[in-house]
C-alpha cells in the first residue's frame, strides 16, 4: 500500500506540473504501472464516431517483456456494444475489476487472454461531469485479487485526471479566447469612456475622439458631448437603458447606437459597460468601450439588401430557386415549388432532394455532387424528380456552389427549370431518326435487291435484240431497216437501264455503309491520263478531252477505284451534256497541302434554280430530258468526294457550260 500511495503521488505531480496533458498522462501510467508491480497500464478515451461511441487506445505503459498494443488498429473504434456491461458500470462513476476466467462476456474474455491478461482492473475518468474515458491495469503474471482500498486510491488517481483534462479545457478555451479578443482589440479601433454617475463628468479616451474626428481638447470642452450627438431617436432607449443598469433592473448595459461623426454623418458604435460600487454598494461609476462597427454595420445592410434582391428575384421566375447545405439539404426553396413540383415550399425545407430524386438517376446525382464539392464537375445537371402526385418531371439544374469569405463551402445554389417536354421531344426526334434510318436501310436494300434482278431480264432482252438482228439480214431490206431501228432502241434503253441499275447498286452500297476505302498511293497524272485512253478516245462527235497540268506532281494517296467513279461520271457528263461543242477540258493542280481537279464544258449548263438540288438522288434538271442519264451520277460523286475527305464544288451558266472543281488532301488519315 506504501507503493500505491508514493506512485499516486508522483502521479498527482505529473497532473500538477507538466505542461503538456499527453507528457503528464505518460507519465502518470508508468509511475502507477511501476508501483503496483503490474504488467500494463493504459488510457482508453471516448470519441463519438458516426454517432457511436467508441474506444481509442491512445496511452500505455508496459513491463518488461510484456507486448505492447498501442497503435494497434484492432483496440481503436470499438464501440461498446462489443462489451456488454462496460459503458453501463463505468460510465456511472463506479470501477470495474476481476479474473479474466470468471468474466461472462465470452468476446471480452478472448480478447483479454489474447494479450495474456489475468486480472484487470477499470477506473472510469470524469472530466466536467463527462464520461471521458477510463484506465486499465492489467496482471498477466498472477490472477491478482485487487483489494478495495487499492481500487479505491487508484479510483482517485483517474478523478485527478478528470480534473487536470477539465482544467486544460479551460485553459485551452481560455487562451482561444484570449487570442481572439487580442486581435480583435488590436484592429477593432477601440475606444474607453468613464461616466462619475455622481457629477455625471464624462471621461474619454483619444481613440473616442479619433473615431469621429475630433481631437480630444474638442470634446473635453464640450459637457454631455455623448449626449448632445447620438442619434435623436436613439438617446432615450440607451438613457433608459443606463438607467435600468445601474438601479439594478437589468444585469448588463451593451447595445448598438449611432453617433454624429465630425463631418456630419453618422458611425456605427458598439458601446459595453461596468458598473462599479463602492463599500456601501452604492453605484459609483460605469467604464466602458465603444468600437466602430460602420464597416460592418453597411456590409450587413448591403447583404439584407442583396438578400432581398434574391428573394425577389427567386419569388418572381418560373424557374425553382433553391439554396441547399453543401450536403444537398434544403435550407430555401422558392413558391414556384407548388407550381412545378406540387409541394409548398415549407414541405421541403430541411429535406434532402435525393429522397425525391429517380433511382435511375440517383447515383448520377450522388457522383455529381460530390465531383461539384471538390470542383471538379460541371454546374449543369438533367434528372427526373417525383412530384407530390408520384409522377416524375425532368428536371435541369443550374448548380452552383456559395463560399465564405475564407473561400471555404457553405452552400450550394440551385435552378431548376422543368425540361419535361424538351425531354420528350429530343426523345421523339431520336425515334422518327431511328425509323427514318430504317426505312432508309430498307429501301437501300430493296433497291439493290432489285437491281441485281433487273440484271437478267436486261441481259436476256439485249441478247434476242442482237438474235433478231442476225435472223432478219436475210429479210427484204424493207423489213429489215425498220425490224433493225427497233432493236437498236431496244437495245439503246437496255444500255440506259444498265447504268441505271449499276449507279443503283453502288448509291445502295453506300448508303448501307458497306463502301470500304483501299488508299493507295497513285500518280494521278498517269491514272488520268489512261483513265482517258480507255474511257473517253473514241466519242461519237470524235471530240477529245484536253488535259493540263499545274505545280509539282505529288503522290496522292487514295482509293482507286472510287476515284475512278468520280472522274468517270464528271468527264463522262462534260462530254453528255457538251455535244457538238467545243471540247471539254482537265485541269490537274498540285498545290501546297491539297490537289485541285477541275472540268470544265462548254455545254447546255444547268438552269439556276435547279443548282441547289443537283447532288439530290434522282434529280434531272429540267434541260436534260432529252439527254439519257439516271439522275444519280453526281449524288454518287458528292458522296465517294467526302468519303475521301474532299470537297466538290460547282459553277454553272445556262447554254455557258459547267464548271465542277474537286479538292483533295494529299494522304488520308
Amino acid at each position: 500500500m506504501k507503493n500505491l500511495l508514493l506512485s499516486i503521488s508522483k502521479a498527482n505531480n505529473h497532473l500538477l506540473k507538466e505542461s503538456s496533458i499527453d507528457n503528464a498522462l505518460n507519465s502518470c501510467i508508468t509511475d502507477i504501472g511501476i508501483g503496483q508491480e503490474i504488467d500494463r497500464c493504459y488510457i482508453f478515451k471516448n470519441e463519438i464516431d458516426d454517432g457511436v461511441l467508441k474506444l481509442y487506445y491512445k496511452y500505455e505503459w508496459c513491463n518488461t517483456d510484456i507486448e505492447p498494443y498501442i497503435g494497434s488498429p484492432d483496440l481503436n473504434g470499438i464501440p461498446y456494444d462489443v462489451m456488454p456491461g462496460l459503458y453501463i458500470t463505468l460510465s456511472k462513476d463506479e470501477p470495474l475489476h476481476g479474473l479474466v476466467k470468471d468474466s461472462d462476456n465470452q468476446l471480452f474474455k478472448e480478447t483479454m487472454e489474447m494479450q495474456g491478461i489475468k486480472s484487470y482492473l477499470f477506473t472510469p475518468i470524469f472530466s466536467n461531469n463527462k464520461f471521458w474515458g477510463w484506465i486499465g491495469y492489467d496482471d498477466c503474471t498472477t490472477e491478482r485479487i485487487w483489494k478495495d482500498d487499492e481500487v479505491y486510491a487508484l479510483h482517485t488517481v483517474a478523478r485527478n485526471i478528470g480534473i487536470r483534462l477539465n482544467q486544460e479545457k479551460t485553459i485551452s478555451k481560455l487562451e482561444s479566447a484570449l487570442e481572439k479578443f487580442d486581435f480583435y482589440m488590436k484592429g477593432s479601433n477601440q475606444a474607453m469612456w468613464e461616466i462619475d454617475l455622481k457629477t455625471e463628468k464624462t471621461v474619454y479616451s483619444y481613440n473616442y475622439a479619433g473615431m469621429l474626428g475630433y481631437t480630444l481638447h474638442e470634446i473635453q470642452k464640450t459637457p454631455n458631448f455623448w449626449q448632445n450627438n447620438v442619434y435623436p431617436k436613439d438617446l432615450e432607449p440607451v438613457k433608459n437603458q443606463m438607467r435600468d443598469y445601474i438601479s439594478g433592473k437589468t444585469n448588463e448595459y451593451e447595445g448598438i447606437t449611432r453617433i454624429k461623426h465630425k463631418n456630419g454623418h453618422y458611425v456605427w458604435i458598439k458601446y459595453t459597460g461596468l458598473l462599479s460600487r463602492n463599500e456601501d454598494g452604492i453605484p459609483i461609476k460605469i467604464t466602458g468601450s465603444h468600437i466602430d462597427i460602420s464597416e460592418i454595420k453597411e456590409k450587413e445592410l448591403q447583404l439584407e439588401i442583396s438578400e432581398e434582391k434574391y428573394r425577389f428575384i427567386a419569388e418572381n421566375t418560373s424557374d425553382l430557386i433553391c439554396q441547399h447545405a453543401p450536403d444537398m439539404t434544403y435550407l430555401y426553396v422558392s413558391s414556384s415549388s407548388e407550381e412545378i413540383l406540387g409541394y409548398k415550399s415549407e414541405e421541403l425545407l430541411h429535406r434532402n432532394p435525393i429522397e425525391f430524386i429517380h433511382p435511375d438517376d440517383l447515383q448520377l446525382i450522388i457522383n455529381h455532387h460530390d465531383k461539384l464539392i471538390k470542383q471538379l464537375e460541371k454546374p449543369v445537371i438533367t434528372f427526373r424528380y417525383k412530384k407530390k402526385d408520384g409522377s416524375y418531371i425532368w428536371l435541369e439544374a443550374q448548380v452552383k456552389l456559395i463560399f465564405d469569405i475564407e473561400n471555404k463551402i457553405i452552400g450550394i445554389q440551385s435552378s431548376n427549370r422543368d425540361v419535361s417536354d424538351r425531354i420528350k421531344a429530343t426523345e421523339d426526334i431520336k425515334h422518327a431518326l431511328l425509323k427514318e434510318r430504317e426505312l432508309s436501310e430498307l429501301k437501300s436494300k430493296f433497291v439493290s435487291m432489285a437491281s441485281h434482278q433487273f440484271r437478267t431480264p436486261l441481259t436476256v432482252i439485249y441478247s434476242n435484240a442482237e438474235l433478231i438482228e442476225m435472223k432478219v439480214q436475210k429479210m427484204e431490206k424493207k423489213f429489215a431497216t425498220n425490224i433493225n431501228t427497233i432493236c437498236q432502241r431496244m437495245k439503246s434503253e437496255v444500255d440506259r437501264m444498265t447504268e441505271l441499275m449499276n449507279n443503283i447498286l453502288v448509291f445502295g452500297k453506300y448508303e448501307l455503309k458497306e463502301t470500304k476505302k483501299d488508299i493507295k498511293p497513285i500518280d494521278f497524272v498517269d491514272f488520268t491520263e489512261k483513265l482517258i485512253e480507255t474511257y473517253f478516245n473514241n466519242e461519237p462527235d470524235g471530240r477529245k478531252i484536253k488535259l493540263k497540268v499545274t505545280g509539282e506532281k505529288r503522290i496522292f494517296f487514295t482509293d482507286e477505284t472510287l476515284m475512278l467513279h468520280i472522274t468517270t461520271n464528271l468527264i463522262g457528263n462534260a462530254f453528255k451534256y457538251s455535244e457538238n461543242r467545243p471540247e471539254p477540258q482537265i485541269t490537274i493542280r498540285y498545290l501546297e497541302n491539297e490537289i485541285n481537279i477541275e472540268i470544265l464544258d462548254y455545254g447546255i449548263g444547268i438552269p439556276e434554280k435547279d443548282i441547289q438540288n443537283l447532288f439530290t438522288s434522282f434529280f434531272r434538271a429540267k434541260n436534260t430530258s432529252t439527254i439519257k442519264g439516271s439522275g444519280l451520277g453526281l449524288a454518287i460523286v458528292k458522296q465517294f468526294t467526302e468519303f475521301l475527305n474532299g470537297k466538290i464544288a460547282l459553277k454553272s451558266e445556262e447554254n455557258q457550260g459547267t464548271t465542277i472543281t474537286l479538292n483533295f488532301p494529299y494522304e488520308q488519315k
